[in-house]
């Protein structure tokens, strides 16, 4: 019996030189899942400044898996354009919603650990990110 969690948001921060449609294409094969590309996701803030995040979603009835590019692939008038600046060490994303068990999150993390496109990939706390904000979209 597996322990259910009820989550809101859990990002797995990654970094990887690959291009994020050949991520999203190792995910989808593995992970089976259907990440497909979105409209880029646009920030707006004071004084005129914005950037855009680039976006891969896969939605199932009980559950999403989000793919972000952590640095903007469009910006003005920012000095920091990082979906998550204190994490800007990292390339991406796979954000998870849903409920999952512990040991699907831990499966999960050893199959992207596993690609031999990923460099690194960390289960980040929400409640450790400064910016979680801009995660709510």
């Amino acid at each position: 019996l597996f322990k259910i969690l009820s989550v809101v948001s859990i990002p797995n921060a990654i970094t990887s030189s690959s291009k994020e449609f050949k991520l999203a294409w190792a995910f989808n094969k593995l992970l089976h899942i259907k990440l497909a590309k979105q409209a880029d996701i646009e920030f707006q803030f004071l004084k005129g400044s914005r950037f855009l995040i680039s976006n891969f979603l896969f939605e199932s009835e009980y559950s999403s898996f989000r793919l972000l590019k952590n640095k903007a692939v469009e910006f003005e008038n920012v000095s920091k354009p990082f979906l998550l600046p204190e994490l800007k060490h990292f390339d991406y994303f796979l954000r998870l919603e849903g409920e999952f068990s512990d040991e699907y999150l831990v499966q999960i993390e050893l199959i992207i650990r596993d690609l031999n496109s990923v460099q690194h990939v960390e289960l980040q706390e929400l409640s450790t990110i400064n910016s979680k904000e801009n995660l709510l979209f």
